[in-house]
């Protein structure tokens, strides 16, 4: 059984036994009565925190952590930092102005297993998912 279920039938208990010793006219059976009570109002307010607990992790705001050998890696495909102007991140994808189109390693940028790499100009915007805030972040902090 789960440890949070178990800590709420504990809590009821004790607080069925405390609610019976408390008032003198109390019955055991609503002393019951109480404990589950408490119990099945505690469990489904877990369950609806959780829900709502499970949709925020879905959502796009939640900072992840970015692998720091596949930044580095990018930034060798990229040219190395000489080569970027400056770095931006919006959703999933993290953009970088480059100096020169030449330096890029096309086949490095293929290899390094990102969702997808596209040039325009010279913007590079590379899909790279949630952690596109903490690549930007570290690209940014090795140029600087």
């Amino acid at each position: 059984m789960n440890k949070r279920i178990m800590l709420h039938i504990v809590c009821g208990l004790i607080g069925a036994l405390v609610y019976y010793m408390l008032f003198e006219e109390t019955t055991p059976l609503q002393a019951i009565w109480f404990c589950f009570l408490y119990v099945g109002i505690s469990v489904v307010f877990d369950v609806v925190l959780g829900r709502i607990r499970l949709r925020n992790k879905k959502g796009e705001n939640l900072i992840t952590t970015a692998d720091h050998e596949q930044v580095k890696a990018l930034i060798e495909a990229i040219g190395g930092t000489a080569n970027i102007v400056s770095t931006d991140f919006e959703s999933a994808r993290v953009k970088v102005v480059i100096k020169d189109v030449d330096l890029l390693d096309q086949e490095e940028l293929k290899s390094l297993s990102l969702e997808g790499a596209y040039l325009s100009g010279n913007q590079l915007q590379v899909t790279v998912g949630k952690s596109s805030s903490d690549f930007s972040r570290q690209i940014q902090d090795s140029i600087q």
